[in-house]
């Protein structure tokens, strides 16, 4: 079976190049593939990659003319594993995250035998000791999503009048997940977006994520797509991911309440998106 890896490149290419050959050095498979999409990244770095790996086999790199945002940007190297190399499962991974695990893709193997997961999700390991998968369910309803909503506008009026910025950038990264691995298979969670695992159950159902969005709340989406379509999610403890975190997002430049204000915006976006399909 063919596993295809989408690593969605913006800015940083040690990281990049980092998790890519975590990939090729780490993982003993045979028929693995590794899609590098550039989301237009203005600071030169992608000629870096390019320089890398243009002459390494089973390595694709495919560069978009704008920034996509993360949904958007991933999709390309999705439809591209879905459509031209005919992907069995496809492995959406941040580029600030590591895989040191030798059966990485025969463990995504014998878990769909096992489960028949159409989405499947890692322990992820962050660089503070923290593991933040699974994460707990969010049960959001139209009322909720709002409400939440009302909360990031009247923020947005906050930093534009008050200019109460940086306790809000603050105040969104809190410490999540635990300090241990919760161990074992279990279904019916929702899963972080550094490392979402698709298996031809969602493939052939789907071109990638919901593209509403431009960044944040893509795993409340998912969640919501998969309760509505009755396909079912899972965390392993059998796999795991290193993960170092926000990497591009910290290399964006702007003042705090300039990247407060872009935050919030595009929050807002994904509210709307999420109210949608919760009106479905």
């Amino acid at each position: 079976m063919r596993i295809t890896f989408v690593i969605l490149h913006y800015l940083s290419d040690k990281d990049t190049i980092e998790c890519v050959d975590s990939i090729i050095q780490n993982i003993e498979y045979e028929d693995k593939e590794i899609i590098i999409v550039d989301n237009a990244s203005p600071n030169g770095s992608f000629e870096n990659v390019e320089d890398k790996y243009k002459k390494c086999g089973g390595v694709i790199l495919l560069k978009n003319d704008q920034n996509l945002g993360f949904a958007r940007g991933n999709n390309v190297g999705f439809k591209y594993a879905k459509d031209t190399l005919s992907s069995d499962f496809i492995v959406l991974i941040n580029n600030d995250t590591i895989i040191n695990q030798s059966d990485f893709a025969k463990v995504i193997v014998k878990k769909y035998e096992e489960t028949g997961f159409a989405v499947l999700g890692p322990d992820i390991l962050t660089h503070d000791g923290y593991h933040q998968n699974p994460l707990k369910r969010r049960e959001w309803t139209v009322c909720k999503l709002k409400m939440f909503k009302l909360k990031a506008i009247l923020r947005i009026a906050d930093l534009q009048l008050l200019g109460l910025g940086p306790k809000i950038l603050n105040g969104k990264k809190k410490i999540s997940g635990v300090k241990q691995t919760i161990q074992g298979d279990i279904t019916n969670v929702r899963l972080h977006g550094a490392c979402l695992i698709f298996s031809h159950k969602y493939i052939k159902k789907f071109d990638g994520l919901d593209d509403g969005t431009f960044l944040y709340m893509e795993e409340d989406l998912l969640q919501m797509q998969m309760d509505f379509y009755n396909l079912s999610m899972w965390y392993t403890s059998d796999l795991r991911i290193y993960h170092k975190e926000d990497a591009a997002t910290n290399m964006v430049g702007g003042t705090e309440k300039e990247k407060n204000i872009r935050f919030l915006g595009n929050l807002i976006d994904s509210i709307n998106v999420c109210i949608e399909w919760k009106e479905k």
